[in-house]
């Protein structure tokens, strides 16, 4: 029932987004994570078959550029209608098996945001708990490079929430991810993602003194020339976006609601992370 009426919010919004994408287009980042069949729902997995759905809409109906592109046009202030960038977090290895060729077949480019020490094997994403491989090793990372116009972007090195860290961790986890990307022989396109979507203006200060030129959050909505390059927004996809509802959110047909939601997540986000260094003190 709940889904049902946030669908038909999003619906009352249709007219009006329209109107808005014709009269000031942006460009919209999709962010995804997994594409893979598991035996139960899970928020950062998107099943072989529905991400084979969207992908057909999004190469009947849109222009998909990779981020650096899109990244250039957002500069010269030149963004185009149906603009629309994909992206996958952590380095999953089903990005390469699963999501690539169906992507390579309709022609898209898309940019993967890699976890060094998830590449290099050191630690694999603790989501998940699994025995089995599931991050992309250097090798692979280095072969989805091979299809045009795919990147290859960085998040962090062990993707801890860096708003808990200390200074130092924080700096090491960011310039450090660059470092280990350029010493594994890893094109990057200098473009960061905070893990977790966690930033604050001591994460996104520290991206830019490291010598990145850009870097993605998980806040939803579109993005203009006037964006915060260091704030970019993003358009999370899961299994339940059926055609209807996948074109709703390119639409930006939820992007209130979901500003809402995100709003609410940052300040209890904040408020732990503050309790939780509190406690650091204390026992310190």
């Amino acid at each position: 029932m709940k889904g049902l009426l946030r669908t038909l919010v999003a619906l009352s919004f249709y007219p009006v987004s329209l109107i808005a994408n014709y009269l000031r287009p942006g460009v919209r980042i999709l962010m995804f994570h997994r594409v893979d069949s598991l035996p139960h729902f899970d928020q950062l997995t998107v099943s072989p078959g529905r991400f084979s759905q969207q992908m057909d809409i999004l190469a009947r109906s849109y222009r998909v550029i990779s981020l650096t592109q899109a990244l250039t046009e957002l500069a010269n202030g030149k963004v185009k209608r149906n603009t629309v960038v994909i992206t996958f977090d952590d380095g999953y290895l089903d990005n390469l098996t699963h999501a690539l060729p169906m992507m390579e077949e309709r022609g898209l480019p898309a940019s993967v945001f890699v976890t060094t020490e998830f590449a290099s094997g050191a630690q694999q994403h603790p989501r998940y708990g699994s025995s089995a491989r599931l991050h992309m090793n250097w090798g692979e990372v280095k072969e989805w490079l091979r299809f045009p116009g795919n990147e290859v972007g960085a998040h962090s090195r062990s993707h801890p929430y860096l708003q808990r860290v200390s200074d130092e961790q924080c700096r090491e986890e960011i310039a450090g991810c660059m470092a280990d990307m350029a010493a594994a022989g890893v094109a990057h396109n200098g473009i960061f993602c905070y893990p977790s979507g966690d930033v604050t203006e001591r994460e996104a200060h520290r991206v830019r003194a490291s010598g990145y030129v850009a870097a993605v959050t998980v806040a939803p909505g579109v993005n203009f020339p006037t964006t915060n390059r260091f704030w970019l927004h993003r358009t999370e996809v899961t299994d339940r976006d059926t055609p209807l509802l996948f074109r709703l959110k390119l639409a930006g047909c939820f992007d209130l609601i979901h500003g809402v939601l995100h709003v609410r997540r940052t300040r209890q986000f904040s408020k732990q992370s503050q309790v939780e260094k509190e406690l650091k003190g204390v026992n310190h």
